[in-house]
């Protein structure tokens, strides 16, 4: 048997993420901005004509993009409203984002090491937006969704007269942000209110979810997820891959 390539290419809303796995290992990842088209410059190399190639996200992609990629290997395609085998209690599983669905899936299925050391965990993927879920002895419970750091400082600016933008730059050199709550203007006010907001509130949630789950851990992972610090939060660990992981245990059942 020749080695097993697979490609898991996910569509943001703000990224492409590309995942190359070899022989059930993520060997390589890389990102793209989506408002640029994929081209051989931005896939990994095809060197075999066996690749499988999944391609999913919350975003669409064209038909270009989808032939550039059947040129590449044979393509299946996960999109939102796709059934899946998700074990969840949410009254509409196909309503659940396909990124939130392998993020659970992958602990569903114990394909992440750390997460076997409990048996609750609350999955935090910080990006554009925030979301929640919450997955216990195997089966996902559902969660929540909250504006991530970049739309909580465009709220405000759009939203009143005096506050300005804030933008990326500026606040991705103020973390970690461990949930403090004083700033000493009005930008790093903002900062306080949108980033380190969102680590109090998992913070926050993690503490209530304690007194019903004992030992409940949290997971975080996401783009923004980095700028992040939960110190008091026990136990924690954090892995950027945990989607594309999710994602590739997800494709044989799709």
């Amino acid at each position: 048997m020749g080695v097993k390539r697979v490609w898991i290419i996910e569509k943001g809303n703000s990224r492409w993420k590309i995942g190359e796995f070899k022989d059930d290992v993520l060997i390589n990842v890389t990102t793209t901005n989506v408002g640029v088209e994929l081209t051989d410059l931005n896939l990994p190399k095809a060197d075999t004509t066996s690749i499988e190639i999944l391609i999913t996200g919350s975003g669409n992609w064209s038909n270009d993009t989808l032939e550039l990629l059947k040129s590449k290997g044979n393509v299946t395609q996960l999109r939102h409203g796709d059934s899946h085998p998700l074990r969840t209690n949410v009254t509409n599983p196909g309503s659940l984002g396909t990124d939130r669905v392998a993020n659970a899936f992958a602990i569903q299925e114990g394909v992440i090491d750390e997460a076997l050391t409990c048996n609750a965990w609350l999955i935090v993927d910080v990006g554009t937006c925030v979301t929640f879920d919450l997955v216990v002895d195997g089966t996902h419970l559902g969660g929540a969704i909250a504006p991530g750091i970049s739309l909580r400082l465009d709220s405000m600016r759009i939203g009143t007269a005096a506050l300005k933008e804030v933008k990326k730059d500026v606040w991705n050199k103020k973390g970690p942000f461990k949930g403090e709550t004083t700033g000493l203007s009005s930008e790093e006010a903002q900062i306080k209110g949108a980033a380190d907001g969102i680590s109090a509130e998992i913070i926050g949630r993690w503490q209530v979810l304690r007194e019903q789950y004992s030992g409940i851990g949290v997971i975080l992972t996401g783009g923004d997820s980095s700028f992040l610090e939960l110190g008091r939060v026990e136990p924690k660990f954090a892995d950027s891959n945990l989607t594309l992981k999710g994602y590739y245990a997800l494709f044989p059942h799709i």
